[in-house]
Parts: structure tokens; sequence; C-alpha cells
């Protein structure tokens, strides 16, 4: 007979598969994965192709290839407010997901207290349990989506690890700069190393993204981790990274170094000649400019229809309270609602949640779809909940 690890027991399979597949039966608009439906622009491609007829084709060095070192090191000092050492504190990983795990394996031994703000993107808890950990829920007050301070005080005192995501997964807040001194005022005090999963941090519609990690007394706790995959729609390409301190990023190249040993090398070439570009900055407006108006659509719907939310400052997703027009209904009953009778799908939100609780009154719908799909889908909520 097998036996499966208690680790891989220990978590269910993903919300977000089973909102594909209530989408796949009821032939439903698919608003729930994060996979961009824009196409990768078409100079990214040419790049691709162009480093791998060069050949860059084998593996580069562990923490990554130099020109791509060099180019998030000169995007990422100012964010950071200081100077970053390319070689020693920037370790290039397939995807944000594997450098979240690589952080997690190097630092979260059995038993270890990890909090984890809620909601939340749902691999931070299945890392932590894996990594043999103990995931630990900060209540983000909705609607503005802060901490709820007491307990994350109270929480503090025995805990290893915070991780924290702003822009945030699933909700689209920012958190700003009072807020991150108060949280890093917290880590601080109580000696916690922080992941800041900072992944949209160019995807923003309000405001400049601030870091945790550039306040003082965080640089040295704190592992900054950031992907190209959703500002390039280049999901699939799986390039990430993590900075951290000199010391911290030696621990983290060795579970990376045994997790992947590298990121894609032609990606990586074409991914640093983007950055450098004098045309990544239009490029960078003009694709906000297109989110901005995506997220303005899809809202518009949800609000005439009565479903509660604040508008995403950043990110591309909306996390909607939708208990006033279904009173009744739980996270996965909405869920299998809107794909059979409106034509829609979202993830159930206890993909985000670990209280149950909290997990059963939103749906989080994804606006990084075609312009028509997105007019598609606020035309079909409309035409359901107003006609009803």
């Amino acid at each position: 007979m097998r036996k499966y690890s208690k680790r891989v027991l220990s978590y269910g399979g993903s919300s977000i598969d089973f909102a594909a597949a209530v989408c796949r039966k009821f032939g439903s608009l698919s608003l729930a994965e994060g996979t961009p439906s824009i196409d990768t622009p078409g100079f990214l491609k040419k790049l691709a192709c162009k480093y791998i007829v060069q050949s860059y084709n084998q593996y580069t060095a562990n923490r990554g290839s130099k020109r791509l070192l060099n180019s998030i090191a000169q995007r990422w000092e100012k964010p950071l407010n200081r100077s970053i050492s390319p070689f020693d504190e920037i370790t290039v990983t397939c995807g944000a997901t594997e450098a979240l795990a690589s952080a997690a394996f190097a630092l979260i031994d059995n038993g270890d207290r990890v909090l984890v703000f809620e909601p939340f993107y749902e691999n931070y808890k299945v890392i932590t349990l894996l990594a043999g950990g103990i995931p630990v829920s900060i209540n983000l007050v909705p609607f503005h989506w802060t901490p709820d301070w007491t307990t994350l005080e109270q929480e503090a005192a025995t805990a290893k690890l915070l991780i924290m995501n702003s822009p945030h997964n699933p909700t689209g807040s920012v958190l700003n700069s009072d807020i991150l001194r108060k949280i890093a005022q917290i880590a601080i005090d109580n000696d916690l190393i922080v992941i800041s999963d900072e992944t949209y941090r160019w995807m923003s519609f309000t405001k400049d993204v601030n870091s945790i990690a550039s306040l003082p007394g965080m640089c040295e706790r704190t592992i900054v981790v950031g992907s190209f995959s959703k500002i390039f729609t280049i999901t699939g390409w799986r390039v990430g990274f993590m900075i951290a301190s000199e010391d911290m990023s030696k621990h983290l190249r060795r579970t990376h170094d045994f997790l992947s040993i590298c990121a894609p090398a032609p990606f990586q070439e074409a991914i640093a000649e983007a950055l450098e570009s004098p045309d990544f900055e239009p490029f960078l407006k003009e694709l906000m400019g297109g989110y901005r108006h995506r997220r303005d659509v899809l809202a518009e719907a949800l609000k005439q229809v009565g479903m509660i939310f604040s508008l995403p400052e950043g990110a591309y997703y909306i996390l909607a309270d939708f208990k006033r027009i279904h009173p009744s209904f739980n996270d996965m009953d909405m869920a299998v609602h809107l794909a059979e009778h409106v034509g829609i799908c979202g993830v159930p939100d206890r993909a985000f949640f670990m209280n149950p609780q909290r997990a059963n009154r939103y749906i989080r719908f994804s606006f990084a779809k075609r312009n028509d799909q997105i007019d598609h889908a606020a035309s079909k909520i409309l035409k359901y909940y107003k006609g009803n």
C-alpha cells in the first residue's frame, strides 16, 4: 500500500482547479485563473527567438545570468532605497513560485510558526506546510484590507516568519507607507524574517508601490520576491527572482540549486534586454492603461448588481462579497451558480482563507483578459441579474 507524506496530505486540491473544472463543465467564460489571455508582446517573442538561435540554451550560473542580474539591480535599487550587489544579493528563479519555495525550505524548520495575512495567495499556506511549518492566519480587515494589529502583535511573539504581498492577490489592495512602517516595527521587535512577495510591483493603478525592504532595519531580514510572468504576460516562461542580503542569499541559493538549478537561459537574456530598453516604460504605461479600462468595466458591472468590494489599486483581481445578492450561498455554491446560470467563472474564496468562518462569502475575478472578454463578462452579469 502506498503511504503518502503527511505534508502532501495536509492540504487539499487547488480551488482554481475546481473553478476551471466547473468552467469546462458549463462552457462558461473563465475569470478564474491569473493566466493572462492577453498575448505576449511581439518584441519579447522576437528576443526569445534571437537568444535561442544564438545558443543561449544551456544552464546559466545558479544565481542567474550576468545580464539579467544587472538589469534587476538597476530596476530595483530605487524601490529598495539602496545599492544592490547583483551577484551577491539577487537570485534568478523559475518564477516567483520557486522563489517562495526556496525561501520556505531555507528558513522554516518543523513546527516553526509562519504568519500569513488572510486572504492570501494559496501557495503561501502550501509552501509553509511542505516545509514543515505551521501557517497562522492574520486577518486583513475588509474592505480597506489592513491587518488586524492586535492579532498580529500577539502572534508575532512566537512566530519566525511573516509572508506578505503588495500589490495584493486576491484583493488588489496596496499597503501604504504608514502600514508598512508599522509591520516593519513589529517584525523588528519580534525578530521576524519577512518574505515580501512583490510580483505585481509594476502593476499599480493609483500610486507608487512601497517595499517594506526599503525601511530602516528591514534590509537584512527581508527577502523580496519578484516575477516577470505577469508584467510581460509570460507565465509559461518561468522567470522570477529573490533579492536578499548577501548572507541570506547564500542559503537561499542552496535550496534553489536543488529545486531547479536555474531559470530558462534564453528567456533570462530576452527579459534583460527588454528591461534595458527605452521602450519598457511606454510599454508598461500602455499595459496598465488597458488593465485600468478592464478593471473599471468589470467593477462597474459587479457594483451595479450589488456585489461589495474595494476597487483594486494594483494587480488584476477583484475579490467580491456576494452575500447581498445570494445570502444563502457559500463560495462553492456561488462559483457553480455563476458558471451554470450567468456564464462566467470565478474562484471560490476558500482558496484564500484558513478561517472557515470567513471563507464563504467571496469570489475572486481576474480581469487579465482581452477587452472583448471583459465586455462579454460584464454583459452576462448585467443581463442575468438585471433581468432577474
